[in-house]
């Protein structure tokens, strides 16, 4: 065997460094920070779901943590208790520890968006010095539009700091570095899932809906009532075969029953729709959605997978699905997906069309033009609620 020339060897063994480096980092952003604070960190010491101490350059405790698949996805410095980030579960924690490091070691550039947080009491230096995880802590969700976080010790308050509820705010970073990273997980996301049989449902769970015979299963819905997690059913006559005894011989029977069924059925285009987007078992099939991302700057990009996959996806990033459809035309089908997330601030919108003879279809294909990290929408002002003149004061927390 002819030996590599050694200059070859290197360069093998820098790339593959780098894409080990790559890999393991759920965002440039936390790679830039393993470096500015000069963690020591291996590719094999990465587990899975595993959270651990290290030491920053300069002596100071700094936490990593990994996701299900051994990537780092937050590097920060501990302000709260582990037992709290269990029993109330916030996208507080990851923010402010991120900002703290931020603010300490200048891991981004851009350290203007850190002046959005308001302090009513201590400062970033009470924040990093402070000993906040031993302190008891309270965090206060106002409508979903402002934090407020308070830590005590001995009845005395350390510090009170109000974080706007705003997705790059909350995510440390920028809406064109997070629709990168979502396209990256979303691309190397691979769950095992299984369509689950339906369920059967009790008549007494059902609302009648409008006048042709349908019920509806109501679900949770969002900004609108049309807007929601329905799914539509109609009745059917299901005979079954039962073995018996009469007169002392075997007999079989056949006995009719009348059982709610999921709507899959052109006649209904709207509502199998809304069902092929909303249910997750086998009683309706399995759609392959075709997403055309509009990104900033412009760009868009393409990617094809099964809906459950996009779905499982969304959700394990604390989102809630709801869907409406919108036209029902000559054959066209219409209709937007919401995957909400209010607690950080965003929605990813799915406009969504399809055509009625794809109900038919072992896989129906849907398409749809996909914007991500839009913030909420509030209820007034999407009916156009009149403007109220501002007072020109300023705002305070309480």
């Amino acid at each position: 065997m002819i030996p590599l020339p050694r200059v070859i060897v290197q360069i093998i063994v820098f790339c593959a460094a780098m894409s080990m480096a790559a890999q393991n980092y759920k965002s440039e952003r936390l790679k830039r920070a393993a470096d500015v604070v000069g963690l020591q960190i291996s590719a094999d010491s990465l587990l899975p779901d595993t959270m651990m101490m290290k030491k920053a350059r300069d002596g100071r405790n700094v936490y990593l943590r990994t996701d299900p698949m051994g990537n780092v996805e937050q590097i920060g410095v501990p302000l709260f208790s582990e037992v709290m980030r269990i029993l109330q579960p916030s996208p507080v924690y990851d923010f402010l520890d991120f900002a703290v490091l931020n603010w300490k070691y200048k891991v981004t550039q851009n350290q203007l968006y850190l002046s959005k947080v308001i302090f009513k009491k201590g400062n970033w230096e009470t924040l990093l010095n402070g000993k906040l995880e031993e302190c008891q802590c309270m965090i206060e969700n106002r409508e979903d539009k402002l934090y407020i976080v308070n830590w005590q010790r001995e009845g005395k308050d350390i510090a009170t700091v109000g974080i706007p509820v705003e997705y790059e705010l909350l995510n440390n970073d920028t809406r064109r570095n997070m629709e990168r990273d979502f396209l990256k997980e979303l691309k190397a996301f691979s769950p095992n899932i299984k369509r689950i049989p339906a369920p059967y449902i009790n008549e007494d769970e059902l609302s009648i809906y409008g006048t042709e015979g349908l019920f509806v299963l109501p679900g949770k819905s969002y900004i609108i009532d049309l807007l929601n997690q329905n799914v539509y059913y109609k009745l059917t006559t299901v005979t079954e075969a039962v073995d018996t005894v009469i007169n002392n011989k075997p007999v079989t029977m056949n006995l009719d029953a009348i059982l709610p069924v999921v709507v899959n059925d052109t006649e209904f285009p709207a509502e199998t729709f809304a069902n092929l987007m909303m249910c997750d078992n086998d009683a309706v099939p399995e759609v392959t959605i075709d997403l055309d991302f509009h990104l900033s700057n412009y760009h868009r990009e393409k990617v094809t997978m099964p809906l459950s996959r996009l779905k499982a996806f969304c959700r394990q990033h604390g989102c809630g699905l709801f869907f409406a459809c919108d036209i029902v035309k000559d054959g066209m089908i219409r209709g937007v997906m919401f995957a909400s997330n209010l607690p950080k601030g965003y929605n990813h919108l799915f406009s969504l069309r399809t055509t009625t003879d794809q109900f038919a279809e072992a896989s129906p294909k849907v398409t749809a033009d996909v914007y991500l990290y839009i913030p909420p929408v509030d209820k007034s002002k999407l009916f156009g609620t009149a403007p109220t003149k501002k007072s020109g004061a300023k705002f305070k927390l309480p």
